[in-house]
């Protein structure tokens, strides 16, 4: 049984998941996301789900790339949470978690992308389950670049980006970060016995505070 925490994106999300099952979630706007906020509707999201704090077996948040706010935000409320509830907390990559649901589809490389305002994307590259790239902060020149000869499928949400950010005409599907994602790939480091420690857990940025 585990909590899922998503800030990172426009859409902010909360979800109990019980074995590879959402029995509960909930979706807002990223602008809205506060720590009291998250903690007052998680007693609503449980209620939903049908359950209690004390069947909690972990957290999974998501980690960044993002908003710089909500990227603090959400980690902030895992590394709360975690330690009160006695129960482990894994960080989870956002671009791996928009990723994840397409990692069935054989010839592509997988392309999450990110808005990350002042004319740049937050992107990485994964085909299949293996990542071949770091994440990054790339404009368009860069971005088309890394695409060069390969067979990209992008992943996430274009809308205002210009066509800077695809000149190749490359297929697009709009993708967000699921708690069924984040729950997944939480629970594959959970049963190797890993998770993360809350006070060492570090958000990913990217980019320094100065620049967003």
């Amino acid at each position: 049984m585990l909590l899922t925490i998503e800030t990172c994106t426009d859409t902010s999300t909360l979800g109990i998941v019980h074995e590879g099952a959402v029995l509960a979630e909930m979706a807002f706007p990223s602008r809205h996301t506060l720590v009291s906020r998250l903690l007052l509707r998680l007693d609503w999201l449980l209620g939903e789900a049908g359950t209690s704090k004390d069947k909690l077996e972990g957290i999974a948040v998501s980690l960044g790339p993002g908003s710089f706010t909500g990227v603090r935000i959400g980690a902030a409320a895992a590394k709360v949470l975690a330690p009160a509830l006695g129960i482990p907390l894994v960080g989870v990559s956002t671009l791996q978690a928009i990723a994840w649901p397409f990692r069935g589809l054989a010839g592509h490389t997988l392309v999450p992308v990110i808005n990350a305002r002042r004319g740049q994307i937050y992107t990485a590259q994964f085909r299949g389950i293996e990542r071949l790239s770091a994440d990054a902060a790339l404009s368009p020149e860069p971005f088309a670049a890394a695409l060069k000869g390969k067979s990209p499928l992008l992943l996430g949400a274009l809308e205002g980006l210009g066509e800077g950010f695809n000149p190749g005409g490359y297929p697009v599907i709009r993708a967000l970060v699921t708690p069924h994602a984040l729950a997944a790939l939480a629970a594959e480091r959970l049963a190797r016995g890993e998770s993360d420690d809350p006070l060492t857990l570090a958000p990913v940025y990217l980019r320094a505070p100065a620049d967003r």
